[in-house]
């Protein structure tokens, strides 16, 4: 166990110490360390500055600086106490020169039994001093890391041997007495339990994204880059632990941004767990519209004809092709600061509701439809034929073997190949430098994304979108927006 080899070593080094030099060096020394310990701040600030920047300035030194401050103490206290202890025994020549030439006999017996034996019991009591300073500076670090350290296996020694150490604390005791030295605030373990469960259930990152307070600022750099980043994501689902977690530059760069200042200072800890354990946030669970919400095209259309049950077939048909042109992919986004983003729409959206209210009078049409090879292909033997039957007719006007009858129908079928024609635009067939049928390109319609904001809680909500306001209604997992005779329905994402 670890912290009995570290008591151990103590004991053995500075007890070892004390025993062998006598009682001066080791009261030189214990008196060292105290001078030490009470000028700990100043003497500290210096090691911080010559210890290695990746000890001293790593973000997660600042999780718990009180730690950082008890493990460049024990440096500081271990050269003051050398340096007590060396000059102990210049004390002690001037103890034994004096009880050589004027001290009595009992004088020099007494010294003689006494000396090793308190330089050992002051030496128990320096190792005594530096296992408590080592676990208490061990305590707020240990606990992270035992949180987020799945197994030893591919972690560094100095993990496996905070995590050996810090159980072993906690078996023998000594975390009690280390946790009422330590000023470390809770949120800091609360912070500690939270990231152990993200990185020991992968899966919960879906919620961790989609967590209202995250949610709202997840697209700002330092957050989509890490979400999206293959190094982070294959550490996270492969459980390698919390220090190559913490160690991803982008985690890095995370930690030293303003956006995890913020959350920081905002997130509720206690209702992010409660969140990830149970998908509920009692903080949060009253503002229904939060989330990402997809148009139902097939509502839309379901419930136009339930609504005005005189609609007729072409304006069903006109609303199904505008829906599904021009909104079908649409998405609805809604955040916790009251913004609202549509994305996958045309940018003329106060036409296109126009359009959806008053389909008789459109002020956006479908654009023209794109064939098919098949399709220009049927119409180039559409042409031929025609051009046939013209052959043939005039034949027949020049007393040709033509009936008739089999004029009538030549004429009867030129119309309607005709008819073919004009109900599709621009149907011209083209042709290719080798002679194949030219098939032109789908028309290309214009996406972009709307921002807009709400008010309301519950089941009820206003959405503005410019000169554009809406009603909304919550009905489970069901989102109905409504203005005029627009009424849009939206199915919940996530």
């Amino acid at each position: 166990m670890m912290v009995w080899l570290v008591a151990v070593v103590a004991i053995l080094l500075f007890g070892g110490m004390g025993a062998f030099a006598g009682l001066a060096p080791a009261i030189c020394g214990l008196v060292a360390l105290l001078i030490a310990f009470i000028l700990g701040k100043p003497l500290t600030s210096l090691v911080a500055m010559v210890l290695p920047k990746d000890f001293t300035g790593h973000p997660l030194a600042a999780w718990f600086p009180d730690s950082m401050f008890y493990m460049e103490l024990v440096l500081v206290l271990f050269v003051f106490y050398l340096i007590g202890w060396g000059t102990g025994f210049w004390v002690r020549s001037k103890i034994d020169f004096w009880l050589k030439h004027i001290g009595t006999e009992l004088q020099r017996m007494t010294w003689t039994y006494l000396n090793h034996g308190v330089g050992l019991f002051v030496g128990l009591i320096v190792s005594t001093i530096f296992v408590l300073i080592f676990a208490v500076g061990a305590y707020a670090p240990g606990y992270l890391s035992t949180q987020t350290t799945p197994g030893e296996t591919g972690q560094p020694w100095g993990i496996n041997y905070l995590n050996s150490f810090s159980r072993g604390m906690k078996e023998t005791g000594l975390d009690k007495i280390a946790s009422r030295w330590d000023k470390t605030p809770r949120k800091y373990f609360e912070a500690c339990d939270l990231a152990g469960l993200i990185l020991n259930n992968p899966s919960v990152m879906y919620r961790v994204r989609n967590y209202a307070p995250i949610y709202a600022i997840q697209e700002r750099s330092e957050i989509a880059d890490l979400l999206k980043d293959d190094g982070f994501n294959q550490a996270l689902n492969s459980k390698a632990g919390g220090w190559t977690i913490f160690n991803n530059s982008l985690v890095l760069a995370f930690l030293n941004s303003g956006t995890f200042s913020e959350l920081r200072d905002q997130l509720d800890l206690n209702d992010f767990t409660n969140y990830l354990t149970t998908g509920k946030t009692p903080l949060f669970d009253s503002l229904k519209i939060l989330g990402e919400w997809e148009l139902d095209v097939n509502q839309v259309i379901l419930m136009a004809k339930k609504n005005k049950p005189d609609i007729t077939y072409r304006e069903m048909k006109f609303l199904a092709t505008i829906l599904n042109t021009y909104f079908s992919d649409a998405v609805l986004r809604a955040t916790l600061d009251k913004k609202l983003v549509v994305r996958e729409v045309v940018s003329t959206m106060s036409d296109l509701v126009d359009t959806l209210s008053n389909p008789s009078q459109p002020k956006i049409m479908p654009p023209a439809p794109t064939l098919t090879p098949e399709q220009l292909q049927q119409i180039q033997q559409m042409q031929q034929g025609q051009q046939t039957q013209a052959a043939q007719t005039r034949s027949a006007a020049r007393g040709g073997v033509f009936s008739t009858g089999r004029y009538r129908e030549a004429l009867g079928h030129n119309a309607r190949t005709q008819a073919a024609l004009n109900e599709v635009p621009g149907a011209e067939v083209q042709y290719n430098d080798d002679g194949s049928v030219k098939v032109p390109e789908p028309p290309k319609i214009q996406k972009t994304s709307i921002n807009g904001s709400w008010t309301g809680d519950g089941e009820l909500y206003k959405f503005t979108f410019g000169p554009i306001k809406m009603d909304a209604i919550i009905d489970g997992e069901s989102l109905m927006l409504s203005t005029g005779n627009v009424r849009l329905y939206f199915v919940r994402k996530y």
